[in-house]
This record gives structure tokens, C-alpha cells and sequence, in this order.
């Protein structure tokens, strides 16, 4: 069996930049072993596997390197951006393996995707993920249960810039957390506000470009800024961009881009 397989760099327009996802087009259902194996040897944050169900309808799975995960933002443009362009599609819509439905299309320059929305609840966090992270003063700290994410606000851009993590101490410090997302106010023009993501719980120790998180930033940041419509940036190495829209109480609207820099096949 030969599966067409890409990587692609999302929320970027630049190759090399944003969040390297790996995309599998499967033509029949493989085992979740053999997923996870190919989700291993391409060794990105994620990789998504499509399974083409009717029409523009896909199936999608996400598998880090080490686990399944119920959704990931990244690997979810990736995957339309694969759709959109390979197959002159004008519109795609995915369902993931717990039922979340899921559709992107092309708007202009950007891929505009529908993501949900989620809530936090206040949250207080222990001294040991506090030194882990480096934290001291955080203005907020919340908590996504849907996705098992830890929202913390810090005072500033710089702030965010000079975190620096002991992953291992992180990952001893909870056994409930999967994602810690460290986020502040901008105060340069063309962002609201910024973000960086860590996830060494499920083998990931900086997320380049995190989507999902900002299925609960978004929200986060709505209250405090007052707005429905805003513009995020994502402060790794790499880097990456999302413009958000908040529809309703549980739909985001988000556009951004993506780049495929790599096309072949994986050879069962």
C-alpha cells in the first residue's frame, strides 16, 4: 500500500515558518497502530489522517508522535489546505473521531476554517508548575477543561519572550494538564495579542502554531479586550499568524494560510 503523504506548514504564507503538519490521504482504513507508527517516523507535532467518506467529506485523526489526540488546529488547515488546492475543491468538512464537525474554504488570500469555542474556569496553579514555567505574578490563570489546557497571562511581550521551561519538572508537576499556554497584550500594531504553547505531557515541548489554543484564547481574550474580531500571533522560533472571529458561544472563525513544502509516498 502506497498512502500519498505531504507536510505542510500552517498559519504562515512562508515556507519554514508556522507549524509543520504531516497529511495521509488513505484510500482504505488502516489500524491506529499503523497511525501511530507513521505519526512516529515522521516525528512532526502532528500528523492528520484523511479518509474520504462522500463528496468533499473526510474523516480526520490526529496522532502526535507518542499519542491520538482529539483535535489539532494546525494539522486541521493543513489538511484543507491539501483538499482545498490538490482536489480544486471550494469547500471541505471533516468529522474527527469523537464527532466534532469541522469545515474550511477558501476566502480570498487565507483558508477561513470554522473551529469550536471553549470556556475557562478559574484555576490555581501549584508552586511546582509556577518554577517549571518560570511565573511569577501572573495577572490570570484559567483552565479548558475540553482540552485539558492551562491558560496563563503575563504581563507583557518580553515576559512571554524570555519563558523558558524545565519540560521534565512541568510534566512531574500534573497529571491533569496537557497543554500550558502562556499568552499577553500586544501593544505593537496588527496584534491583539500573543501566545507561545508547551506541551511535553503528550511529546511535544514548544507547539510552533497551536489552533486549538486559540479556540479557548479567543474567548479568553474577547472578555478582557472587548472584541469579536482580533488578530493572534504565536511567538516560537517560527512563528505564525491567525485572524479570529468569534461567531456565536461556540463557533470561532479563523483565517490564515498554509504552505505545502513536501509531496511523496509512504510505502507500507
Amino acid at each position: 500500500m502506497n498512502i500519498k503523504t505531504f507536510i505542510v506548514d500552517s498559519f504562515t504564507n512562508i515556507p519554514f515558518r508556522g507549524n509543520p503538519a504531516g497529511v495521509c490521504l488513505l484510500e482504505e482504513a488502516i489500524s491506529i497502530e499503523i497511525m501511530q507508527s507513521i505519526a512516529s517516523e515522521l516525528n512532526l507535532s502532528e500528523t492528520a489522517f484523511l479518509l474520504k467518506t462522500k463528496n468533499n467529506h473526510f474523516t480526520i485523526r490526529y496522532f502526535t508522535p507518542t499519542i491520538e489526540i482529539d483535535f489539532c488546529g494546525h494539522a486541521t488547515l493543513a489538511a484543507s489546505k491539501i483538499i482545498l488546492d490538490k482536489f480544486n475543491n471550494e469547500t471541505v468538512n471533516f468529522t474527527t473521531h469523537k464527532g466534532l464537525q469541522l469545515n474550511a474554504n477558501i476566502e480570498g488570500e487565507y483558508i477561513k476554517m470554522l473551529f469550536p469555542l471553549y470556556l475557562t474556569t478559574d484555576y490555581n496553579t501549584n508552586q511546582k508548575l509556577n518554577d517549571a514555567f518560570g511565573i511569577e505574578n501572573a495577572i490570570s490563570t484559567k483552565f479548558s477543561k475540553d482540552l485539558d489546557m492551562l491558560i496563563i497571562e503575563v504581563k507583557d511581550k518580553q515576559t512571554l519572550l524570555d519563558i523558558n521551561p524545565d519540560y521534565q519538572k512541568a510534566i512531574e508537576s500534573s497529571k491533569t494538564i496537557k497543554e500550558v499556554v502562556i499568552t499577553s497584550k500586544s501593544e505593537d500594531k496588527g496584534y491583539d495579542f500573543y501566545s507561545r504553547c508547551f506541551c511535553p505531557w503528550i511529546g511535544i515541548n514548544e507547539d510552533p502554531v497551536t489552533g486549538a489554543s486559540h479556540s479557548v484564547l479567543a474567548k479568553y481574550w474577547s472578555v478582557i479586550l472587548n472584541k469579536k474580531e482580533m488578530s493572534a500571533f504565536q511567538l516560537s522560533d517560527r512563528g505564525g499568524f491567525l485572524k479570529l472571529k468569534i461567531i456565536n458561544d461556540t463557533e470561532l472563525e479563523v483565517r490564515s494560510n498554509a504552505r505545502i513544502v513536501f509531496e511523496g509516498e509512504i510505502k507500507l
